[in-house]
């Protein structure tokens, strides 16, 4: 197959970029909010233990050494924090846990119809983000 059968190579708009006209994405570190919202939504989820317990039965039996596993450390570490994250949303005005429940997309109705929801989705994580960074599983997030 030749180059003009493919069609691409004959755009007349390709030129070669200078390094400097090239875009340039910077990576953005997620906040302690995010990592604790992340982990409420698969606490809120409830696919903790999909394994049935087989990892932990893993160590008993020999198959890895018995040594520690670091995947059931930072699955055990997620549901600590998620389970932190949901008794810092559940402290809230119920306006500010709909708020933070249909920001996170857990549930579909804006039960407040004379309320913005994006003002206070805002006030609410504004308000979850002081809550967080004084209890002890996420302050280590921030």
């Amino acid at each position: 197959m030749t180059t003009a059968a493919l069609g691409f190579f004959n755009a007349p708009n390709l030129r070669r970029v200078r390094k400097a006209e090239a875009p340039v994405q910077h990576f953005v570190k997620a906040g302690g909010l995010d990592i604790c919202l992340a982990c409420w939504k698969a606490w809120m989820s409830g696919d903790q233990d999909k394994d049935l317990g087989i990892k932990t039965m893993q160590g008993l039996s020999g198959e890895e050494g018995g040594g520690p596993d670091i995947h059931e450390a930072q699955q055990q570490a997620d549901h600590r924090i998620g389970a932190a994250t949901d008794a810092m949303i559940n402290s809230l005005s119920r306006i500010h846990v709909w708020a933070i429940y249909r920001a996170c997309s857990i549930t579909s109705v804006w039960g407040f119809p004379n309320a913005n929801l994006v003002d206070v989705a805002a006030e609410a994580k504004a308000a979850l983000e002081v809550k967080l960074r004084r209890n002890g599983a996420t302050a280590v997030l921030f």
